[in-house]
């Protein structure tokens, strides 16, 4: 559950996989003395039907936010979860986080069995567990964490906590919807006189809250069902989806919509341009990476090619570290930093060389940025580059334009796999926050299109009589979608790479020798990045008489697992782009062509597949291309989805009929 982690700008966001570890070592507590919780009691007690098919369900959850005249801020937090099927238990693990600023001030934890007993969990019984989240060197992020016995199907569990918030924080977000369903949510904000609050919902219809004593208010949802992307293909992150409410609260007045994202950037301008102070070495380096180049590409590519490849992704966050990037000198010291360090030094860089840059906040799960819901909310930041004035070049494909006519190109200095000009396909069609000041605003990521992202297969075999296939593959990849690939071939061994390329070719062939494997231009980005093996497939050609059945597209596949299952989200295609394969298969001697496979053409608007079979002499020629021009589709564009997919199938298991003469 999202709830439970913490928020920050370190290019990632914590992973659950401390909670697995913990369910491992399960703490025990005696029968309590003490009074146990009404509030425990009365949400255990009520009265509902269990949500069909459900692991689990959330019976209470409350959470108050209290705001003092001086600005300093507690959130209490109750939640009751029962324990509806053995798989249930996963939910049954308490956390309450502390770091950047939070400081838990309370945390108890509470269960009743399936038998009715009633626990509490010690002092002593609650542990204390670090992040461990990849990259990251230190992170002042801890969690309490409390497993209560009674944790079986008909079993309750519940926490409170009281935490001290940040002083730097003005805003609380409400994740009322999760992935198991929730009875009753309650979220309360008492402030001071004369402050003011303003709530804005994701994926909900805004709901007014009750005024239940002088400026508390109160805001309360029933029976809200689960995201439950179990069995979704091609679904969107759950946090894009799932409804949450963002309250802002201050002292003076609340801006809305583009003012208040401008208010935003320019608090944040406030933590970073401090950090992008030139030094003298700095400076230096810059001008020695970009050399004699005048030309703005050509510069630029050259400081990004510098922070992408020589500064390490490691991440020391410790207070308001978790926001706030290091000093541009530190990150070129030491020669490492997280992703919003990386994204100061290039700043800087570029600063030194009169090429004007900033940050963008963002968040790796396309759609949990809402243009609609200003916050600082986000797990990731990159770069925006001012391209000067009149100055083209279409070698940029990720270029935004703000309201006051300036234009920007989006970089993320992260990935070290996807050039300058292009950006990562799970960044694309996002939103973040360009931070420029009193110019800041939200901006909606670029997408680029499918002819600058292509995938190439070029092949050529030769089928035997007894249907054994041998020949040679050429892969060639253009666009950020490359990067993938890269990636792994640049981090891994010759070893890993084989196994890599084995695992992908076992789905096309029962059984398989790979003979040769190379790669090239893994680290020139400007280049192509090809692999190129070769193959021999025993039994490929299926025998029948004296026919011979041959599939023409050998491998690799571009159709979706789908399903018939109703479908109620939206729908994540991934990446635009282009997909060609080109194969040859010369049939052997003694045959000829019986039968070919009839052509295939679809056009469902937000994809195109065409694909034909042709015979050149004694040579079987297979080409096909796929389109995609869309990154996401809405729940009824399933079935046309489902209509492409289907064309697709058929076609990559159609046959051509070899008949021996």
């Amino acid at each position: 559950m999202r709830r439970l982690t913490m928020r920050r700008l370190g290019c990632s966001w914590l992973t659950r996989g401390i909670l697995a570890l913990l369910l491992l070592a399960a703490s025990s507590a005696r029968a309590s003395t003490l009074p146990f919780p009404d509030w425990v009691q009365q949400a255990a007690s009520a009265k509902m039907e269990n949500p069909a098919g459900a692991k689990a369900v959330v019976l209470l959850r409350d959470e108050l936010l209290t705001v003092q005249p001086d600005g300093q801020t507690r959130l209490r937090q109750r939640e009751v979860i029962k324990i509806l099927r053995p798989q249930g238990r996963d939910y049954a693990t308490l956390v309450a986080w502390s770091g950047m600023g939070r400081k838990v001030l309370s945390f108890h934890a509470w269960s009743i069995g399936p038998d009715g007993h009633q626990y509490t969990v010690k002092d002593d019984q609650v542990r204390e567990m670090g992040d461990n989240e990849r990259g990251m060197l230190y992170v002042d992020v801890r969690a309490k964490v409390a497993t209560p016995p009674g944790a079986d199907p008909g079993g309750v569990v519940a926490y409170e906590s009281e935490s001290q918030l940040p002083s730097y924080m003005t805003e609380g977000s409400w994740d009322f919807q999760t992935s198991i369903p929730v009875h009753r949510a309650v979220f309360e904000v008492d402030l001071p006189a004369g402050w003011k609050q303003r709530a804005l919902w994701h994926s909900h219809d805004p709901v007014q809250p009750q005024e239940i004593a002088p400026n508390h208010w109160h805001w309360e949802l029933g029976d809200i069902s689960a995201v439950d992307l179990e069995d979704v293909p091609l679904a969107p992150a759950e946090v894009a989806i799932a409804g949450r409410m963002v309250v802002h609260y201050s002292a003076n007045d609340i801006a809305q919509g583009d003012q208040l994202w401008a208010s935003i950037g320019n608090w944040y301008d406030g933590l970073g341009a401090p950090q992008t102070l030139v030094t003298s070495e700095i400076s230096t380096k810059a001008q020695e990476v970009v050399g004699k180049d005048s030309d703005f590409t050509a510069r630029t590519e050259k400081i990004a090619e510098f922070v992408q490849r020589e500064i390490r992704y490691v991440g020391i966050e410790i207070g308001i570290g978790g926001y706030q990037p290091h000093a541009a000198a530190a990150v070129f010291h030491n020669r490492y930093g997280d992703c919003k360090d990386k994204a100061t030094l290039l700043i800087a860089m570029l600063n030194s060389i009169g090429v004007h840059a900033t940050y963008v906040l963002v968040d790796t799960r396309r759609g949990f940025v809402d243009a609609a819901v200003p916050s600082i909310d986000g797990n990731h930041a990159i770069a925006a580059i001012e391209i000067p004035a009149g100055y083209n070049d279409a070698r940029l494909k990720t270029i935004v334009k703000t309201r006051n006519g300036q234009r920007f190109l989006i970089f993320d200095p992260t990935n070290q796999y996807v050039p300058l000009g292009l950006l990562p396909t799970y960044l694309q069609g996002s939103y973040g926050t360009l931070v420029n000041g009193t110019n800041s605003q939200v901006i909606e990521l670029p997408i680029v299109s499918p002819d600058a992202d292509v995938t190439k297969r070029i092949a050529t075999f030769e089928l035997n009589a007894d249907g054994t296939l041998q020949g040679s593959v050429t892969e060639e990849r253009v666009g950020a979608s490359s990067g993938r690939e890269r990636g792994y071939f640049a981090v891994n061994a010759d070893k890993e790479r084989r196994e890599y390329m084995e695992r992908r070719l076992r789905e096309d062939f029962s059984a398989f020798q790979l003979t040769t494997e190379s790669a090239e231009n893994v680290q020139n980005l400007e280049e192509k990045f090809v692999v190129k093996y070769q193959i021999s497939a025993p039994a490929y050609a299926k025998t029948a008489g004296n026919l011979l059945l041959v599939r023409p597209r050998v491998l690799g596949s571009d159709a979706e697992a789908l399903n018939d299952r109703p479908r109620k989200y939206p729908i994540d295609l991934e990446a635009e782009g282009t997909w060609r394969d080109s194969f040859a298969v010369t049939v052997p001697a003694g045959f000829t062509v019986d039968e070919l496979p009839d052509p295939t053409k679809i056009d469902v608007g937000f994809a195109t597949y065409r694909s034909e079979v042709k015979v050149d002499q004694n040579v079987l020629r297979y080409s096909r291309e796929l389109v995609v021009k869309e990154l996401a589709l809405k729940p009824d564009q399933y079935d046309a989805l489902k209509k492409l997919e289907s064309a697709i199938t058929a076609d990559e298991n159609s046959s051509a009929v070899l008949k021996k003469q």
